[in-house]
């Protein structure tokens, strides 16, 4: 699997989700994107990415993406941060 493209798009949420910095969407093989990938800052200066959910009628989140190993996981995640710092300088 190579991640061929990834987009971020930053905003500022305001006060409920401050932590929130970002959405991205990545492009994989240059034949599927995936949306909805969220950034947050940690109050130490750290990030990390969530894939997307939907919330159920009990009010929980349900992840509808998930990678199934962590080489996957950790790729996508350096390829959003490193275009996620790049987009803050």
């Amino acid at each position: 699997m190579k991640i061929t493209e990834v987009k971020i798009f930053p905003f500022e949420p305001g006060d409920l989700q401050k932590k929130l910095k970002a959405y991205a969407e990545i492009t994989v093989d240059d034949t599927l994107t995936l949306k909805g990938i969220k950034i947050f800052e940690k109050e130490n200066g750290g990030i990390f990415i969530t894939f997307p959910a939907i919330q159920g009628k009990d009010q929980t989140f349900h992840d509808i993406v998930i990678p199934k190993t962590l080489e996957i996981k950790k790729q996508i995640r350096d390829a959003v941060v490193e275009v996620y710092k790049k987009t803050k300088k």
